[in-house]
């Protein structure tokens, strides 16, 4: 029985590099076979290097997606879009990472197809009812991302152009027969049963416009091999079970915290 590993927010910048040394010590008693990092990995290439040099050292497959950290302009050098094409790619491939928003990891049956499902304010609390403008405009009152962020594209454009190519990773395991199970890994989350709510609370039900993906969790019901899903961003854990017409799906978020990233196994 295989065993994964999913992490998220290790943050590296933020969180100090021993507490990563440590994270990677405890994944390593579990004996995973894969490992998978749902985003937020570093403040900066560089860092994101360092992380993946760590987990790397753990000699099993290793995976990761972005997430909005590690797609900011931390320095005025790295534009978001630099970022996005050509350096984390990069530096995954000189890792020896395998870059999740561009292809799939396949290990003893498991495909772990990810993306980091930029969101695009399905999971706004329905309660606001907010318009798509009143969104974006607003974004600078709730998300660093609106001044860190600084590709050509709004929200929305970006989710646009990145949705063909997670439906094309996934159909590419759906159709590969050695495939027998689809752990969708994912920086935002994707389905209802990830998101948390707080009834009443403006800031929170706002905010959750810029932390998840609605759209790419209908996207991943389409496919029956997928049995679970994983994504971190929120820092509010939460787990639950998509039920379908023919299958059913372990939902996840982790509840990773800056400075105290968390991991879940998964024996499948």
């Amino acid at each position: 029985m295989p065993r994964i590993i999913v992490t998220s927010d290790t943050h590296l910048g933020i969180t100090d590099f021993p507490r990563i040394q440590k994270l990677v010590a405890d994944i390593k008693v579990h004996e995973p076979d894969i490992v998978a990092i749902a985003g937020d990995i570093g403040e900066g290439a560089d860092n994101v290097a360092v992380v993946f040099d760590e987990f790397v050292q753990l000699g099993v497959p290793v995976a990761a997606c972005a997430g909005n950290h590690d797609l900011w302009n931390h320095d005025k050098q790295r534009p978001s879009r630099l970022m996005w094409e050509q350096i984390l790619p990069a530096v995954a491939e000189s890792s020896g990472v395998t870059w999740l928003d561009r292809k799939n990891l396949v290990f003893r049956g498991i495909a772990v197809v990810g993306s980091t499902a930029w969101y695009d304010y399905s999971a706004q609390d329905p309660a606001f009812k907010a318009s798509i403008e009143e969104t974006w405009r607003r974004k600078r009152e709730f998300d660093a991302d609106a001044w860190m962020i600084d590709w050509p594209w709004d929200d929305l454009e970006f989710c646009e152009m990145i949705e063909p190519e997670f439906r094309a990773r996934l159909k590419a395991a759906q159709d590969d027969p050695s495939v027998n199970s689809i752990v969708v890994v994912t920086h935002s989350p994707i389905f209802e049963e990830q998101i948390t709510r707080k009834p009443g609370n403006f800031k929170w039900g706002f905010s959750n416009a810029y932390y998840g993906n609605l759209t790419f969790g209908k996207i991943a019901s389409e496919f029956s091999k997928v049995t679970h899903a994983v994504a971190g961003h929120t820092h509010a854990g939460k787990e639950g079970v998509v039920e379908l017409g023919n299958h059913s799906i372990r939902a996840i978020t982790l509840d990773s915290q800056y400075g105290d990233p968390k991991f879940v196994v998964l024996d499948i």
